[in-house]
């Protein structure tokens, strides 16, 4: 298993000499830390040189786990569920605009947040028929550009529709798209899911998992909390996952200080599975 961590780079602020040192400086911060990729959220991946950060990558043997695409439901209110269709599409094409940028550095595409959430001039109902019709839009994007598409289970507290690991399970195979893959979260998945059911349940929807997303009970780093990381960790590497597990944290006191503190205990903890 692969670690990696989300972080930032401001694309939208800085300009581009600020990007890719600030990239880099993330990088080599990484790398020193025995981290094997770094997970982006990004607001706009069309004014990044994709040959720039693949050239920073590749010199320093790290990769692009995923990429995170929430920024454009939370600043700029576009969403694959909106009532309105005009806005659905500018969802859609902001989906292209990632799935472009993840082919040309390898990595995946994560549909979380920019799902949105449902106004009063629609209904959870109406949501779910346009999420799916909006996904099935994305799969044949990334069908063309053969990239992976990430859905993720998020809790009903952020977001209104497939809150749970089942109802997402069932949405992927009812589109039946091979680019569309399960992200799991462990702090979305100890908020929504039975304790006494989903340890069984993970091992059966292993298969289709293609990333996963590490917070603790406490939305913070790995092992502030209570969460049973050995066992969900374990469940997934006992299934022969190989892909990435990302941090993706409050990052409190700081970047730095969650990303040596998560490193420092997952580390040892992979270390005592067997």
């Amino acid at each position: 298993m692969k670690l990696s961590i989300v972080a930032s780079l401001n694309e939208n602020r800085l300009i581009q000499d600020e990007i890719y040192k600030k990239f880099t400086s993330i990088v080599d911060f990484l790398k020193s830390l025995l981290y094997d990729g770094i997970e982006l959220s990004l607001l706009e991946p069309e004014k990044i040189d994709t040959n720039k950060i693949v050239e920073i990558l590749e010199s320093r043997d790290m990769e692009i786990s995923a990429l995170g695409t929430g920024s454009t439901f939370i600043r700029f209110g576009y969403s694959l569920g909106h009532h309105e269709e005009s806005i659905r599409k500018k969802a859609i094409e902001r989906v292209g605009e990632f799935i472009k940028f993840a082919k040309e550095t390898n990595s995946k595409v994560i549909i979380g947040l920019i799902r949105g959430r449902y106004a009063h001039e629609s209904n959870p109902k109406k949501e779910r028929v346009n999420i799916e019709s909006s996904l099935k839009e994305c799969c044949r994007m990334a069908e063309i550009y053969d990239v992976e598409l990430l859905f993720e289970p998020i809790n009903s507290f952020e977001i209104d529709s497939y809150n749970t690991i089942s109802e997402s399970v069932n949405l992927i195979e009812k589109i039946g798209s091979d680019n569309l893959r399960l992200l799991i979260d462990s702090f979305h998945t100890y908020l929504e899911e039975d304790p006494g059911f989903i340890w069984d349940y993970l091992k059966k929807v292993a298969p289709l998992v293609s990333h996963v997303h590490l917070a603790d009970s406490t939305r913070r780093a790995p092992g502030s909390g209570h969460f049973d990381f050995k066992t969900f960790l374990s469940t997934f590497i006992h299934a022969g996952y190989k892909g990435y597990a990302s941090i993706e944290t409050i990052m409190k006191p700081s970047f730095e200080e969650v990303a040596r503190s998560s490193m420092d205990f997952l580390s040892l903890l992979l270390k005592s599975i067997k």
